[in-house]
């Protein structure tokens, strides 16, 4: 053959190849669509019967085959956001709005999932953009309407859900959290309302029993907020619930219903040493105080330097003051600025008669806390057993100005004026004990300020008498 010929055959080639290449392109492209479609559809399949992981599989082939499947990318995110995926499922929201701007629902799947983590500004803009394209996308006034409770616009928030209600998407809920919106407004005789509406629609709501609860609660009804809590409580189980609920039965006196919750907890938090203390209360509280000490003596043998546990240890050693007075002073040990360890150690004493000991330990924690009563209460038992009245009458004094409605602190004041021989502060003290106490219930006392009285008044005529002024002034 020759060279000419050779080269007039390869320009043929060449020109059959340029002239056949855009229809091979046009075909590959068909086919990707097609690979694309047919990967989606099986995506769709495995996604609804639950194969998660093989959904997104198939997503992804479909993505690869043709990256422009918006859909897709929306799909995949739904899938990776079930599988607590949560940053790719975010990216692959991202990137269904990027290849098509319109697409509400991928606006309302982004902002859904910001929402549920704690992203609560950027998922309103979400959801807001998402009801801008599609007013009448479902669920996603509920979502916008939840964002904007988390943000405090409760007004808003509570438009909202009307609309959503209005709407035709008034499940339970969203009159719920309607509820909640009208609670959080200070309405609660609305909210109230919505509350029970929403739970004669699904009885477990458990959005629905918690806010009822809470005004119950607050009307004082305290059988009916166990009851919405309890309901709460197994619909969907929360710590914060449990612990509210056990503080409930405690203060409406069905404590072993306490102690059941808390030794409940405390399986979930075995370390949790504040729930054991609280459940160690109980326990002491109720008929089992034995159990509730050896309980704590364990504790306390585990961890010796722990100054919460020493404390808790000497708070229930009543009727044991030696006992109690060791564990407060080693919690102060373990924490020197343990106030309330402090003054427990100075009642201790105090019912150890062990009054000299105990005065500075008092006057310390004054020192460290000046408005506790407990401690001022002991320290003026301290001083008025040493007789070291004036000091005693100075206490009382504080006392009455704390807690005026506490008779005794006047007759013990009236004691200390009549020892000091200040006739007139005795004599005054003695009447307002007089008027303020139980004539039941301090019988002898009461007839004991009527004979001081009576011997007062002879001693002021007789003027045998004298001020606390005049004794300072000596």
């Amino acid at each position: 053959m020759m060279q000419g010929e050779v080269v007039s055959m390869r320009l043929a080639t060449v020109f059959v190849i340029l002239l056949i290449a855009p229809f091979a392109s046009a075909q590959t492209r068909g086919d990707s669509k097609q690979d694309a479609a047919r990967s989606f559809e099986e995506g769709q399949s495995a996604h609804q019967r639950g194969d998660l992981a093989l959904a997104v599989k198939f997503y992804s082939s479909a993505i690869e085959a043709d990256p422009t499947l918006f859909q897709a990318y929306y799909q995949r995110a739904n899938a990776l956001v079930q599988l607590s995926r949560d940053a790719e499922a975010e990216a692959d929201f991202k990137k269904a709005i990027e290849i098509n701007p319109t697409f509400a629902r991928a606006h309302r799947g982004l902002g859904r999932s910001l929402l549920d983590r704690g992203m609560t500004e950027e998922a309103r803009r979400a959801l807001g953009r998402a009801l801008e394209i599609d007013p009448k996308l479902k669920e996603t006034r509920i979502y916008f309407a939840s964002a904007l409770l988390k943000l405090g616009d409760l007004e808003r928030a509570a438009a909202t859900l009307k609309e959503a209600i209005a709407g035709g998407e008034g499940d339970s809920l969203t009159v719920a959290l309607l509820g909640v919106a009208m609670e959080r407004l200070k309405k609660t005789d609305e909210a109230f309302s919505y509350y029970s509406r929403a739970i004669e629609m699904e009885s477990t709501n458990a959005t629905a029993r918690e806010g009822r609860a809470r005004l119950l609660e607050a009307r004082g009804d305290t059988v009916g907020a166990i009851e919405d809590y309890v309901v709460a409580w197994r619909s969907q189980p929360s710590q914060e619930i449990a612990l509210h609920l056990a503080r409930l039965y405690a203060r409406a006196g069905r404590l072993q219903a306490a102690i059941q919750i808390y030794r409940n907890l405390i399986r979930e938090r075995p370390e949790d040493l504040n729930l054991r203390a609280e459940m160690i209360r109980l326990m002491a509280a109720s008929d089992q105080a034995e159990e509730a000490m050896k309980e704590i003596e364990r504790l306390v043998a585990a961890q010796p330097t722990n100054a919460k546990l020493l404390a808790l240890a000497g708070d229930l050693c009543e009727g044991k003051p030696e006992k109690a007075a060791e564990f407060y002073s080693r919690a102060l040990k373990a924490d020197h600025s343990d106030n309330h360890s402090r003054v427990g150690w100075g009642a201790a004493l105090l019912r150890l008669q062990q009054y000299e000991t105990a005065l500075p330990i008092l006057a310390q924690a004054i020192e460290m806390e000046p408005k506790n009563h407990s401690a001022h209460a002991n320290l003026a038992t301290a001083f008025f057993k040493l007789k070291q009245y004036p000091q005693a009458a100075r206490e009382f004094i504080w006392l009455i100005q704390s807690k005026p409605e506490v008779a005794a602190s006047y007759y013990f004041l009236a004691i200390s004026f009549d020892k000091i021989g200040d006739c007139a502060q005795a004599m005054r003290a003695y009447k307002e004990f007089a008027r303020r106490a139980d004539s039941n219930q301090h019988k002898s006392e009461v007839e004991e300020a009527n004979t001081r009285l009576s011997a007062l008044e002879r001693l002021m005529k007789e003027g045998k008498c004298k001020s606390l002024a005049k004794e300072k002034a000596k």
